[in-house]
């Protein structure tokens, strides 16, 4: 399903999130804050969650030359990473930013790898 700066995009952003750690079961998930779809769809709409009780992650979808995209970010201290800065090149380059709710389990699964669990 493609993602739309809508209730129902944000909707299924969080849900696809909640549901692929339901499925995957070894971890928590808490999501603590988001922000819902505005008019200015450039600064987007996102989902900040604890995962684990150790890692926090926000799941972000914007706009960028009219196109949707989504952004998997990890939190390091005070700011959020892009895979291209917490992972090498190589790997970061597997992620993929289309703004589907499959874009967004196979970039959890890659986030997965990346952690260790899988």
């Amino acid at each position: 399903m493609q993602l739309k700066n809508d209730e129902i995009g944000f909707s299924a952003l969080y849900n696809t999130v909640v549901k692929y750690y339901e499925v995957h079961g070894e971890r928590s998930v808490f999501i603590f804050e988001s922000q819902e779809p505005s008019d200015d769809f450039d600064s987007g709409y996102y989902v900040r969650f604890l995962m684990d009780r150790k890692n926090i992650i926000q799941y972000k979808i914007c706009s960028d030359r009219n196109m949707s995209i989504a952004i998997l970010s990890l939190a390091i201290g005070p700011h959020y990473f892009n895979p291209g800065e917490f992972w090498n090149y190589k790997n970061s380059q597997r992620f993929t930013l289309e703004a589907t709710t499959e874009g967004l389990e196979f970039n959890l699964k890659l986030l997965d790898e990346f952690l260790g669990y899988m």
